[in-house]
């Protein structure tokens, strides 16, 4: 029993009340078998409901149960969906509190928490997610991605980021997969492995295999630009985008090692990374210490250790003291 025609007659008769004892356990099994089977589930759901108005969804209890079984991995409870069937209501009394809950939920932002799946990594946190499609996204410290709960609405995959993270695309010939930024740059690929930063107004996509295309949206119309392995394409805050070859694409992501490489990297730019990073407040004595720079590999997964080398290569000072650092010279 395995075509999608037999499993939805099937669905249809648990929505009534109608399915055996046996016929529940073999949905419920079904159900946690994986998130597309989940996702045929409420489709059918939906269509069934919208067939017969004489049932009104808890929706409350619906929607905590739901969320339960996303973000929690609850057991599915088949056997009880028949238990919210409650007396006829005319057709226009059902438009009408759907429509209030429509609304509801678009004010109140719970319609975007329904529809979005967030991953989050914390400060000094790495985090590893696996999307429906097999794409694997390595999320650096202090980062967010964005994706549809349900993929059956549309073919395309999609994700927005906010941080920084590394994307190994698994390939698709007919559906590209897409990355959004907030700050206008759209990266497009097929198959590939892409790492891409967009904080503090400034987006960098740097490019490890394959081929991507980037989109730059912007008032007069798009830009658009190609991108081949080992390079580097920067748009800064003005909407300007700059090219560059890169000697070793494979540090683009040496973070997901908690490693940083660093070339001719100054003070100023490092304590950015402490901030987004670790959470950490910087404070830097002077301008004079801020311009040195520092090249070459640090790896670590403690903040104040990772500060400390630092400023030892510097030869200059640094302190800790609560959630903030201060890097200082001789005084």
């Amino acid at each position: 029993m395995h075509d999608k025609e037999t499993i939805r007659k099937l669905l249809n008769k648990c929505f009534n009340g109608s399915a055996s004892v046996i016929q529940k356990k073999w949905i419920d099994d079904w159900v946690n078998e994986s998130t597309r089977n989940e996702e045929f589930f409420y489709s059918c759901l939906e269509e069934w409901e919208r067939q017969n108005l004489q049932y009104i969804a808890d929706v409350e209890q619906a929607f905590l149960d739901f969320n339960r079984k996303i973000d929690h991995k609850a057991p599915f409870k088949g056997e009880g969906i028949t238990n919210s069937i409650k007396p006829k209501l005319p057709a226009y009394q059902l438009f009408m509190v759907a429509s209030v809950i429509l609304i509801a939920l678009i004010f109140s932002g719970a319609l975007d928490f329904v529809l979005v799946k967030t991953y989050s990594s914390g400060y000094g946190e790495l985090s590893t997610v696996a999307l429906n499609d097999g794409t694997l996204v390595y999320l650096n410290a202090n980062s967010q991605l964005k994706t549809a709960r349900f993929t059956f609405f549309s073919d395309k995959r999609q994700v927005e980021l906010s941080g920084e993270a590394s994307f190994d695309v698994a390939h698709d010939p007919f559906n590209q997969f897409i990355v959004e930024t907030k700050n206008g740059l759209d990266v497009v690929v097929h198959g590939t492995e892409f790492t891409v930063y967009n904080r503090h107004q400034n987006t960098e996509v740097h490019l490890k295999s394959g081929k991507v295309e980037l989109i730059k949206h912007n008032a007069t119309g798009r830009e658009t630009v190609m991108m081949k392995p080992g390079e580097k394409v920067r748009m800064k805050p003005d909407g300007d985008l700059q090219k560059k070859k890169v000697k070793t694409p494979e540090e683009f992501a040496s973070w997901k090692e908690y490693r940083y490489v660093f070339n001719q990297t100054s003070l100023a730019e490092i304590s950015d990374l402490i901030k987004d990073n670790y959470g950490v407040e910087v404070e830097i004595s002077e301008d004079s210490i801020g311009n040195l720079t520092v090249s070459g590999s640090f790896r670590s997964e403690d903040a104040e250790e990772f500060a400390a080398a630092v400023a030892q290569v510097l030869g200059i000072s640094m302190e800790a003291n609560e959630n903030k650092f201060r890097f200082y010279g001789s005084e």
